[in-house]
């Protein structure tokens, strides 16, 4: 019910509303007391704001964008509205957040949603969920560890079973992908690895990361995967980092020095 009075109530107050934000947030340097998006967030809000930009395209020219770690995709509004030709491959292995990512776009033609982990191999493999919201991971979580990463008490952790695809198998019919959107807890090395066909057709990658540490075993830090996207032709264009714990979000671009100063 919340959600639907503030929608019914955003065309009323929406251009108030931008006039100000766009009025008192101009020049963060003369209002400090102004506090800026996380870090993390402000990488995440360029991509989904300014994608066709950094690809030098017009926004009608996004059409595909897959999401990796969908958890209940709550960014794909955010992405319609910008890119209003896009379509959307989601992924989310787990059973209580895929029920929610279904029921939120059954009516949605725009949206595939598969009830599948991606990594480097096909076949039935454990997932591991975690208490907080979006934190499961085909890796097997220190949960000491991550309790420290994310000031989060409670330590549950569930185990099941899990189908496992590589994106080259389940991207071989896609032409071109616009936007590879991946969050999967430190797994994000493994969908890589399993998606060296499809990185030679993706335009742009949004990687969750970790500079230094990682709470789940096993999971690929981000020197490494700079590493592996800088082989397939991409460069790293945005960096936004949580200071408690030093993991964030990353975006990388293919070919950059191509579209330098180039005209969309």
């Amino acid at each position: 019910m919340k959600a639907l009075f503030y929608k019914l109530i955003r065309p009323l107050h929406r251009p108030i509303t931008k006039y100000l934000r766009n009025r008192l947030t101009r020049n963060f340097i003369d209002y400090p007391e102004i506090n800026l998006p996380n870090p993390w967030e402000l990488v995440q809000l360029q991509v989904e704001r300014h994608l066709h930009n950094y690809l030098h395209c017009q926004a009608e020219e996004i059409k595909n964008i897959v999401i990796v770690g969908a958890n209940y995709a709550d960014e794909i509004p955010r992405l319609k509205r910008m890119y209003t030709k896009s379509r959307f491959v989601c992924y989310e292995p787990s059973p209580k957040w895929f029920e929610m990512l279904e029921k939120n776009y059954a009516d949605c033609d725009y949206v595939t949603s598969k009830k599948l982990a991606i990594s480097d191999f096909n076949g039935p493999a454990t997932f591991y969920e975690l208490p907080m919201p979006g934190n499961g991971s085909l890796l097997n979580p220190d949960v000491e560890l991550w309790s420290k990463f994310n000031n989060w008490a409670d330590k549950k952790t569930h185990a099941f079973a899990v189908e496992v695809k590589t994106l080259d198998e389940e991207m071989e019919s896609l032409d071109s992908v616009d936007l590879l959107w991946v969050d999967v807890q430190g797994g994000e090395g493994g969908v890589l690895r399993g998606a060296t066909k499809t990185l030679a057709k993706t335009k742009a990658v949004l990687l969750e990361i970790a500079i230094s540490k990682s709470p789940y075993e096993g999971a690929v830090l981000f020197d490494q995967l700079d590493s592996l996207l800088r082989s397939q032709g991409f460069s790293c264009a945005g960096l936004g980092l949580d200071p408690w714990n030093y993991t964030g979000n990353a975006f990388w671009i293919k070919n950059c020095s191509d579209l330098i100063c180039k005209k969309s």
